[in-house]
C-alpha cells in the first residue's frame, strides 16, 4: 500500500554532456596557474535563474526534473511522495541544473558559464567560465559544496578556495562517432568528497597525468590512478571505491588502500549508485536490442535483480526508489537504438513493485549521500 500510494511522486501542484563539433590541440601539462575559459575569482550580483514560490524545507528529499505535461524544469520535493509538490522553477536559460546542497543549486548558461544560486532567494554567483570544446561545461561539485570540478575544453579545472588551477590538460578529442553502450564521460567526487575521478572515451592517446581515466585527491589534485581502455564509472560506498567495466564486461573496483582489481564480469550501461551507496542500478541491453534494469549489490558482489526489457537511465531517488524511462525499439531511428515510450516509472527495491511516475525527467536528486553506507 505504501508504494502504491506513492503516486510515482505526483501529488497535485535527470548531468549533461556538452558537445563542440570543433575541439581544437592542446600541450599535456600540470598547473596551478588560472588559463583558458577558466574563471579565477567568483563574479556576484548576477540575475538568479531560479525561482521559488515556497520556503525549501530543511533536510527533505528533493528532485531536479520535470513532471508530466510541462516542460518547466522544477525542484520538486518528494519527502512525502504522496503529496509531492513543486517550490521552485528554473528560467529556460538555466543549464543542465543540478543540486550543490538542500538550499543551493547551480546551473550553466548559453554563455558558457557555471553559476550557483540560493533557494532562498537573491543573486547567483558565478564560479567559472569555459571554452567550448568537446564534452566542455561538463561539471561537479564536492559533497560539502566546497570544491567546483569541470571540464574546459581538453584541460581539466578545480575551483576551490585556493583559486582555479588546471588539474590536467589531455589530447583533443577526435572527430568521431559515438557508441551509446560503450562511450561514456563520468566526471564526479567521491561519497567522502576525498576523490575526483574523470573516467571518459573521447579525449584519450595519453598516459599517466594525461590518461583519459583519472582518479586525483581533492584537496591537491595529486594524481592517484590513471589507467584507459575502460568506461562507465561510478562511485559507490563509504570509504569510496570506484568501479568501473572494460569493452568486455570485466568490472573493476579502485579504492585508496588496495588499488585497481577485477571483481565480476557485468556488461553494465550507465551505471547509478544509491545515496547509501549499497547498490548500483544499470542498464543492460538485451538480445532484442532493448535495454533493462538491473541491480548489483555492491555488498555481496553480485546481481541481485533486473527488470524486463523496456527501461532505461535509472536514477535513485531515494535509498529504496528509482526512477527509469520506458523504452521501445526504432527501427527509423539513428543507428536503430531505442526510442522513449513517453512513460516513465518508480521502482521500489524493498517491495520489489513497479509504478508509472509522474516525474518526465529527473536531472539530480538531494540528498546525494546518505548513511549507512559500506
Amino acid at each position: 500500500m505504501a508504494i502504491l500510494t506513492l503516486a510515482a511522486c505526483g501529488g497535485s501542484g535527470s548531468t549533461g554532456g556538452h558537445v563542440s563539433p570543433s575541439p581544437s590541440s592542446s600541450t599535456a601539462t600540470d598547473s596551478s596557474t588560472p588559463s583558458g575559459g577558466g574563471t579565477p575569482a567568483p563574479s556576484t550580483g548576477i540575475g538568479s535563474l531560479v525561482h521559488c514560490t515556497t520556503a525549501v524545507p530543511a533536510g527533505d528529499n528533493l528532485v531536479i526534473g520535470t513532471v508530466a505535461g510541462d516542460a518547466t524544469v522544477v525542484v520538486r520535493d518528494i519527502q512525502d511522495p504522496a503529496h509531492a509538490r513543486n517550490l521552485c522553477a528554473f528560467e529556460a536559460a538555466a543549464l543542465a541544473p543540478q543540486f550543490v546542497s538542500g538550499s543551493t543549486v547551480a546551473y550553466e548558461t548559453s554563455d558558457n558559464q557555471i553559476l550557483t544560486a540560493s533557494l532562498n532567494g537573491g543573486t547567483a554567483t558565478v564560479l567559472a567560465t569555459y571554452a567550448s570544446g568537446f564534452d566542455s561545461g561538463r561539471y561537479a561539485f564536492s559533497p560539502n559544496g566546497q570544491l567546483l570540478t569541470y571540464i574546459d575544453n581538453n584541460a581539466w579545472r578545480l575551483v576551490g578556495p585556493s583559486g582555479n588551477r588546471v588539474l590536467a590538460t589531455l589530447p583533443a578529442a577526435p572527430a568521431r562517432g559515438i557508441s551509446p553502450d560503450e562511450d561514456d564521460s563520468f566526471l564526479s567526487f567521491s561519497p567522502d568528497g576525498l576523490y575526483i575521478a574523470y573516467f571518459q572515451t573521447f579525449h584519450t592517446g595519453g598516459n599517466g597525468a594525461t590518461g583519459p581515466d583519472q582518479i586525483r585527491r581533492a584537496s591537491d589534485g595529486s594524481l592517484l590512478y590513471s589507467t584507459s581502455g575502460v568506461t562507465m564509472a561510478v562511485w559507490a560506498s563509504l570509504p569510496s571505491r570506484l568501479f568501473f567495466r572494460d569493452a568486455t564486461g570485466n568490472v573493476r573496483r579502485w579504492d585508496a588502500s588496495e588499488g585497481a582489481g577485477s571483481i565480476t564480469t557485468l556488461h553494465w550501461i550507465r551505471p547509478r549508485q544509491s545515496p547509501d551507496g549499497r547498490w548500483i542500478a544499470y542498464v543492460y541491453r538485451s538480445p532484442s536490442g532493448l535495454g533493462g534494469i538491473g541491480f548489483y549489490s555492491v555488498q555481496a558482489n553480485s546481481v541481485s535483480r533486473t527488470l524486463a526489457a523496456g527501461r532505461s537511465s535509472p536514477r535513485f531517488l531515494t535509498n529504496d526508489l528509482v526512477w527509469y524511462l520506458g523504452e521501445q525499439a526504432c527501427s527509423t531511428c539513428f543507428g536503430g537504438q531505442p526510442t522513449p515510450t513517453g512513460v516513465t516509472y518508480i521502482y521500489s527495491i524493498a517491495g520489489a513493485s513497479e509504478i508509472t511516475s509522474r516525474l518526465s525527467t529527473v536531472s539530480d536528486v538531494w540528498p546525494k549521500v546518505t548513511a549507512p553506507a559500506l
